[in-house]
Parts: C-alpha cells; structure tokens; sequence
C-alpha cells in the first residue's frame, strides 16, 4: 500500500503523526483449516526478514526518531524479547543506535536466538536481573536529559506507536468489506505492553466494527502497587491514544473509547512460563494449520481462541502477533 489506512480514513494526520513504510501490510486473513468458524490475522509476517506486531508499531516509532534527529535508543524488556529484536533491526536501518535492558526470564532457545539477534544487528544488553532494577534502570537514565535520546516502553507501545494497531483495525476492515472474511464476533489477541489492545480497541471502534475483543493477558498485572498490565493500563493507553485524534482529527472531538476487561485466566505461574493449555494449543496449530507460535505470548492466547472457538456460532479471528519467518536466515544474514 503505498499510504494507510489510517490516513485514507484521516488524511489530516499525516501532518502530525509520522510515518515510514517498514511493514508489507496489509497481512493476510485465512479461515484456519477444518475450522467452521475459525480465522486467523496473519501479523506474523508483518516483514520479509522478520515479522510479529512490533513492525507495526516501528513505522510510527522509527519515524518519530528520525523527526527528532534520534541517535540513541533505549528500551527494555525481558531476555528474550521480541520488541527487542525487532527494534534493534529497524533502528539498525534507520541508523540509530539502541541499547536493550532485560530482566529476567525462563530461559529457552528462543530467547538465546532472539538475543544473538539483538547483539548481531548492533544493539547493546544490558542485563538487569529483577523487573524492578530494569524499570528504574529505563526511567532514571541520565540520557533523558539528551535531547537525541529516545526512551521506547517495552514492547514498542507508547502513544505513537498504538497508532499502528489503530491503522491495523482499519486495515481488518478494508478486508471485511472487500469479502476477504466475515466480520468477526470475536477477535483473540495476547495482551504484554498494552499497546496492541489499545490501537485495536481504538480502531475497531472508528471502523464501525462490532466484534468483541478478547485481550489475553500473558504478563504480570502489577509492578508492586503499578499497574502494569491491566483493564486500568490498557485504558491509560486508549486515553491518550483518543486525545491525540481528538486533538488533530476535527470529526472526532467528541470520540470516548471504553476498554473491555482483560482475560486473565491464561496466564499461568508467570512471564513467559509455559502452560499445558498454551503448549497444546501451539501443538494444535503447528499440526492442523502449519502456523508456529511460542510459550510465552501466542501459545497462551491461543488457548483461548480455541476455547471461545468451541462455543462459537460465527466468526472467530485470532490475531497471530509471533514473528514466524526464519530467524536461522535472519542470524546467517546479519553476521555475514
């Protein structure tokens, strides 16, 4: 596409929300196989080298940083982070630099791979240890005081970066109207920074679309008393997402947005602890539809879109947020 839909539907935007093209959208709808009423968003192949929901929210961040002549980047997230990998890949290819605090997590192939792909496309880890350390670490860095520094929330999700699961609802209607499937009665997605409920939630609504989202925590609610992902941190997301459109789109100044409840009961004994319902339904879907997910974020949500496909009597879309390209090539090619 050579614009979005985002600003085909609000052209008044573009003026004050930069944008690069980093993603091949739109990404494809499929009915899953032997399914009556199952479909999947097929946002693990949102880039030709690697794919998953971050791309989305990089085409608003990456060009943010470069509107403001950014040339250090800092961001945290667990050991084996996606938004790390895919952060340190585009901003590779906008020049910046970035650094990379982690805490801790269960480790796993994925999350070696996924760290020999963050030092490989030039990110530097620094490793924390506690969520605690990390999150002090991100928040009193002495280089928020530089005015090249830019301070990414973990995940790619500050209010910029939501406008690319805003654009991304807007896109699932553009498919919806021209029969490419059914508007959904449900749409499952996992929730970890809050930012890619936020912009669905937001763009579902200025869609016009009726279906019910099912945001499936995968991460800790609470911080000691912060909330951190919560109904409460995902409505704090929608908020200020709502007041920049507010602000900028005329048509919408009278535009409130209501966040539906989080789905907790997938989450399991923590932060990328696998469960046997997650594991199962990754073997499901490896096994019936060729599509891989992974423990910490898709397995658990899946768990939950098989669930509510079970019951249901129409359209059920699981919204794939797991990069599935081969990062064996993506390694190979880096180190090359």
């Amino acid at each position: 596409m050579a614009t979005r839909p985002l600003f085909q539907r609000f052209p008044e935007l573009e003026a004050h929300a930069p944008w690069q093209p980093l993603a091949d959208l739109p990404t494809p709808v499929q009915q899953l196989p032997g399914t009556q009423h199952g479909w999947i968003k097929r946002d693990d192949l949102t880039h030709a080298a690697y794919g998953g929901n971050k791309v989305r929210k990089l085409e608003f961040v990456v060009a943010e940083m470069q509107a403001k002549k950014v040339r250090h980047a800092f961001t945290f997230g667990a050991t084996g982070t996606n938004a790390g990998v895919a952060a340190a890949l585009m901003c590779k290819q906008a020049g910046v630099a970035l650094t990379v605090y982690t805490f801790d997590q269960p480790d796993s192939p994925t999350v070696q791979r996924n760290q020999a792909l963050m030092r490989a496309a030039g990110a530097k880890l620094v490793h924390k240890g506690t969520l605690l350390s990390t999150v002090l670490t991100f928040y009193l860095h002495p280089a928020r005081l530089r005015r090249d520094a830019y301070f990414l929330f973990a995940g790619c999700s500050n209010p910029v970066g939501v406008l690319g699961y805003v654009n991304a609802a807007l896109e699932l209607a553009e498919q919806i109207a021209a029969g490419e499937l059914p508007e959904p009665d449900v749409i499952v997605v996992p929730v970890g920074s809050n930012g890619t409920l936020a912009g669905l939630t937001v763009g579902l609504q200025l869609a016009g679309l009726k279906s019910r989202l099912v945001g499936v925590r995968v991460a800790a609610s609470h911080l000691g008393p912060i909330a951190t992902c919560t109904t409460g941190a995902v409505q704090q997301m929608v908020d200020q997402t709502t007041a920049f459109l507010r602000q900028h789109v005329p048509a919408l100044r009278d535009l409130q947005v209501r966040a539906a409840p989080l789905n907790d009961a997938y989450f399991g004994d923590g932060y990328g602890v696998p469960t046997a319902a997650g594991l199962a339904a990754m073997a499901r879907f490896a096994d019936d539809f060729a599509i891989p997910l992974e423990a910490t974020y898709t397995g658990k949500a899946a768990a939950a879109f098989l669930d509510e496909l079970a019951a249901a009597q129409g359209p059920v879309l699981f919204w794939d947020t797991f990069n599935s390209r081969s990062t064996d090539a993506l390694l190979q090619a880096l180190q090359a």
